[in-house]
């Protein structure tokens, strides 16, 4: 049995899974979003929902990155290139989890629709740039390039996880899991 003090703590293992469903959900919500036709009232409710809960992606962010300066659990035995891999992958996640909600507040900040961002219908964000549609057509490729890097990234932090779990049985998963 795994000693207790080589997990993550409590909150940290609460915020990755939290956030990992999260994403999860922004991801689909957005790939539906943009490839399927809806009536207007529920194109507007899915483009609301989305970026209510892509801009909770900020806060939620804040407190990850705290967590993670609260006494980390022992170091695993890996290999060099396992751990600088293991370093670059979580730094880009967190550079994903930062961007994405910030280029999505630009683009809705850019539309040329002018639509207010009122997350859970609670307060109206401020504008970060006037309407400008080719600034809008520039950060809605950019938030969907920015959306598939962080889906890659993320099935290859899967497919790590399923390597320790069946191949390695270093006890990796159980670290962040309850």
């Amino acid at each position: 049995m795994m000693d207790r003090l080589r997990r993550w703590s409590g909150p940290v293992r609460l915020l990755h899974w939290v956030m990992a469903a999260l994403l999860v959900a922004l991801i689909a919500v957005g790939w539906v979003m943009t490839h399927s036709q809806y009536d207007l009232g529920t194109t507007f409710a899915l483009y609301q929902w989305h970026k209510s809960y892509g801009l909770l992606v900020l806060p939620l962010l804040a407190l990850r990155l705290a967590a993670r300066l609260s006494p980390r659990p022992p170091a695993l035995e890996h290999s060099r290139i396992e751990r600088v891999g293991a370093r670059i992958a979580h730094l880009a996640f967190y550079l994903l989890m930062l961007a994405l909600p910030v280029c999505g507040w630009l683009m809705a900040s850019a539309s040329p629709l002018s639509l207010p961002t009122r997350p859970f219908d609670l307060f109206t964000m401020p504008s970060l740039v006037a309407p400008d549609e080719a600034l809008f057509e520039r950060l809605r490729l950019l938030h969907e390039i920015l959306a598939y890097a962080l889906l890659a990234l993320l099935g290859l932090h899967v497919a790590a996880a399923l390597k320790h779990q069946f191949f390695d049985r270093d006890g990796v998963i159980r670290r962040i899991t309850f």
